[in-house]
Formats: structure tokens, sequence, C-alpha cells
């Protein structure tokens, strides 16, 4: 496995905010050089910025002309550009729908298959930012939760199909973190106040950096946050969804 060196390169979807921001400077701190790709110019020092809509097949055509001019080759690729969708789904839209799938599951298998060619040649690494959303049903988030089951299944199905070239795949499951994802999201709903304290972006970069290291497959941030979810599923799924169902709302 490459470990991080003055030669190491990431290319890190949606850049401009959030998890993807605080992704670009945590490896960037760590000796790689970024490329960072996003519609919006970020504020931040990237090694390399590629203005492009990941949803396009010919913007992520041209990232990877672009990456390849730049670096020659990449070590890790990190699919994070998301977005948020709150409604049920007799609220939610086919257009609404098919934009949500479009950024949060077809973009990351595009992507993929997009610098696959480059990082077989490294024996780089893919990281998907899913989410816990997708390993529990939340009301009135169901196409999100879907479109990132969606993503972890992807990561865990090609984990095996590209074991055999050298290149790794790391799943990951955020739960709540402060990035001002619901601002970003859309929807005819308002997300309730969740319980809990909301981690910061920083310190889950760091999580994600470390568990690259150590050539994780998968992780759930917060730790703790795996056997939680585990617990609620299959032992007091009724309390849950009365609990749930009442803070948004539908009880």
């Amino acid at each position: 496995m490459k470990r991080n060196s003055k030669t190491s390169v990431a290319v890190i979807t949606g850049v401009s905010s959030g998890l993807g921001r605080a992704l670009a400077q945590c490896f960037h701190h760590n000796g790689f050089r970024v490329v960072g790709i996003s519609r919006s110019q970020p504020d931040i020092d990237l090694d390399l910025w590629v203005c492009a809509d990941v949803t396009n097949p010919e913007d992520r055509a041209r990232a990877v002309r672009e990456t390849e001019a730049f670096a020659g080759s990449v070590d890790v690729l990190i699919n994070n550009a998301g977005k948020g969708l709150y409604d049920t789904w007799e609220e939610s839209s086919m257009e609404e729908l098919k934009a949500l799938f479009e950024l949060n599951f077809f973009a990351v298998a595009g992507m993929t298959q997009a610098f696959l060619p480059l990082l077989k040649r490294s024996r780089g690494t893919v990281i998907n930012i899913s989410s816990a959303a997708g390993r529990i049903w939340v009301f009135c988030m169901g196409a999100y939760c879907a479109s990132k089951a969606a993503v972890s299944m992807f990561s865990n199905s090609l984990r095996g199909e590209v074991a055999r070239y050298g290149v790794r795949v790391l799943d990951v499951s955020p739960g709540q973190i402060n990035t001002g994802f619901s601002s970003r999201s859309f929807g005819h709903r308002s997300p309730p106040d969740s319980p809990g304290r909301s981690a910061g972006p920083e310190d889950f970069a760091k999580a994600v950096y470390r568990a690259w290291k150590r050539g994780r497959k998968s992780m759930t941030y917060p730790g703790w946050l795996g056997a939680a979810l585990f617990a609620v599923r299959y032992f007091v799924p009724g309390i849950y969804n009365h609990f749930s169902l009442k803070m948004w709302g539908l009880k």
C-alpha cells in the first residue's frame, strides 16, 4: 500500500464545502497533492482545482485528463459529493429522486469507472462517502437512505472485483456532522433537531485518513455509532419508529 508521500495524489469531489473541504485539507496536511473537484471554487489551497459537475460524463472525462496531465497518476479517489432530500416518498417528485440518485450514486459509479485505470496503475484506493443513513431507515429521508445504501453496496461489491489489481475500497458511513448539510439539501420539509452533539468535519477527515492508512475496508463515524445502529435495527425498531415518527410530525 502506498503511504503518504510528497508524490501521492488524492482526488476529492465536493471540495468547496463540508466534508470534502475538510478531507482536502487533511490529506494535503499529510503530504498529498490534492486535486479538488467541485462546481464552486473552494476557499482553500489546492494543488489543482477542476471546475466540474460530477454528474456530467464529459466533465468526469475532462477531470481525468486534467488530473493525469497534472500528476500522471492517482493514489486515492474520494467520492464525497452528495446532497440530501427531506420529503416523504409521497411528496418526492420523480425529478427530485432522479437528481438525487444522479449525484449520490451514479456520479460515484461514474467517477470510479473514469479514474479506475489510473488507480490500477498506482494500486490505489477508492474511498466512497456513504452515510449512516444508508444503514437504517430515516423517515422523510427515505430516498437519501436508499441512495447511500446503494453507495455501500457498490463499494462492497467493487472491492472484490478490483482486488486482483491491487486496488482497495474503503466504505465510509458518517453520522451527524456539523457541515451545514441540511441547508444545502432540497425537499419540502425541515429536519427536526436531532439528539446528541454533531461531530466536527475536521475530526471526521482525520478518522478517514487513519482508516486509509490502516487499510480498513469500512468505517462508521463516530465509532460507537455502528453498535447503536445494530441495536436499533435488531432490538428496538418499534421504539425507534415511535419516536422518529413523532419527531417528523407523522404521528
